[in-house]
């Protein structure tokens, strides 16, 4: 029989559960906090119903003195009792359920009395008297505080979050929360969320004032979660999700598992964001898309992509370059060339053979030329970190001359070097890779007077002296995996890479390297 049949039967007639079930019900209202709480109410309803109708309501003052002074004593007394009481309940087992029925009447009894413990005043006394706690601290990164009433501390691992506190990461922080039944809120940083609503609700809410958070909720039993907003509200019982508040433009939801009901608070107006959606509210719009790698396609020159399948060729990735004349994306094959295999995931595996295409490297060059930005968006795996080096992984016009651009691997570091029209070339930045990092998803913007690298969406350097134009780029293949002439062999995996005639602002780099790992599968 289920908990919920128990309590229902409990409910109904508490001298009507068999020991065994007792016992059932007992330890299910352990696992599932909420749900005792419910009952605890329900219990507390009836309770105060009996006493207003009973002819007799004499020491009802008395009574509540004594809830009060079994509140005060707190958690761990209560407890206590449960454990006597179930003590109470292996003694009684002893015994016969047919000679023994006004016994368990008793001792259900006492477990109501249990449950209605200090009931009476829990829900008529101000909150900041209440302050239960709803979620404790699972991971913790950087200088994480708590707020309430004007008030900080710094947040711990296994302290606990309670109703009105206000959660503010830094820039470089973040903070896991799990609640009693296992929902889970990942805060990243930058971000102010408040734990709880303004008025009591059954099932859970919480608030996002600014920043971003991921949510794993599981199936609730108290009613929809709440995540509210400057723009909309999402509800949702049972799925995974991204929310991010993007200053005062605009809130994103990404769903990769289950449905959310997203709605805007301008209008009230709703919409239903389903696995793989993205769902934006701003005071003036709300809409859903289809998440897509890149997020966006404008000033995009190359895109090799697991994700997509060329025509008519569906059986390999989609390879697409910039056509200089109509400035629409065109299929720009991806000519394998010795040991570099295909494999079930549609990324290449690469022993010593490498890729080219003859026809995206002249493309590329044609919608960059002249230009004074650009984005190398890479998705790759070294088969080693001890690999000898400088090994080619994705390069342009990479021939006896230096390369347009070139991005290189030399035992643990990666360096990209880029050609342009600067009087003293740069010296190509480097970064360390770590087997954690693995796949490595890279991102290198330049504009004049910064080169920055990304990592998972995340900016990790920057370097200030590369500097000029990409005016003397050169016509020359696309190549992946080793030089023009098949000569610095790189050997690991690349799933993917993008290359852009324009530079991407940090919030399209994020949400690149976001849409990657949900359509990937990599989770949030």
């Amino acid at each position: 029989m289920s908990i919920d049949e128990l309590v229902q039967r409990y409910l109904e007639d508490r001298a009507d559960l068999a020991p065994t079930e007792l016992d059932a019900l007992i330890a299910g209202l352990r696992a599932d906090p909420q749900l005792a709480a419910s009952l605890r109410e329900q219990l507390l309803l009836d309770d105060l119903l009996a006493q207003k109708f009973a002819v007799d309501r004499r020491n009802f003052e008395a009574q509540v003195a004594q809830r009060v002074a079994d509140c005060n004593r707190g958690e761990e007394q209560l407890h206590a009792q449960v454990a006597d009481l179930r003590a109470m309940s292996l003694a009684e087992q002893q015994q016969s359920w047919r000679t023994g029925r006004t016994r368990w009447r008793r001792y259900t009894v006492a477990l109501a009395a249990v449950l209605l413990v200090g009931i009476s005043l829990y829900f008529v006394l101000p909150i900041r008297e209440r302050r239960p706690p709803l979620a404790t601290v699972i991971a913790l990164a950087g200088d994480v505080q708590l707020k309430r009433d004007g008030e900080s501390s710094a947040a711990e691992v296994d302290g606990s979050v309670q109703e009105g506190e206000q959660i503010v990461v830094p820039r470089d922080g973040s903070m896991t929360l799990k609640y009693l039944d296992a929902t889970e809120i990942h805060v990243k940083g930058d971000s102010a969320v408040m734990f709880g609503g303004k008025a009591p609700t059954a099932g859970k809410h919480l608030r996002i004032d600014r920043g971003e958070i991921v949510a794993n909720v599981v199936p609730q039993r108290l009613g929809d979660m709440q995540i509210v907003t400057p723009h909309a509200v999402a509800r949702m019982n049972g799925a995974k999700l991204r929310l991010v508040v993007v200053e005062d433009e605009h809130t994103l939801l990404d769903v990769s598992e289950g449905t959310v009901r997203f709605d805007r608070l301008a209008d009230n107006r709703s919409i239903m964001v389903a696995a793989s959606e993205t769902g934006v509210a701003s005071r003036d719009a709300l809409q859903t898309r289809q998440l897509t790698w890149p997020d966006r396609r404008d000033g995009l020159t190359y895109l090799c992509s697991p994700l997509e399948t060329s025509e008519p060729d569906n059986d390999k990735p989609l390879s697409v370059a910039r056509n200089p004349e109509t400035r629409k994306l065109r299929v720009a094959a991806l000519e394998a060339r010795g040991a570099a295999l295909l494999d079930a995931r549609l990324s290449y595996e690469l022993s010593g053979g490498y890729l080219i295409s003859e026809q995206a490297g002249p493309d590329i060059r044609e919608a960059s030329r002249g230009g004074s930005e650009m984005t190398l968006e890479a998705i790759f795996s070294p088969a080693s970190l001890e690999q000898v080096g400088p090994a080619r992984i994705v390069s342009l016009a990479d021939d006896d001359d230096p390369p347009n651009f070139t991005l290189t691997q030399d035992g643990s570091e990666v360096s990209f070097l880029l050609r342009t029209d600067a009087d003293k070339p740069a010296s190509p930045p480097r970064l360390a890779v770590h087997s954690s990092d693995l796949p490595l998803h890279l991102t290198i913007t330049y504009r004049s007077g910064e080169l920055v690298a990304y990592r998972d969406g995340i900016r990790i350097a920057s370097w200030k002296d590369v500097l000029g134009s990409l005016a003397p780029w050169r016509s020359g293949p696309l190549t992946a995996g080793a030089d023009a002439s098949g000569e610095r062999p790189w050997h690991g995996v690349i799933e993917a890479f993008a290359v852009y005639n324009r530079c991407l602002e940090p919030g399209e780099v994020a949400r690149n390297a976001r849409n990657y790992r949900l359509l990937a599968g990599r989770g949030m």
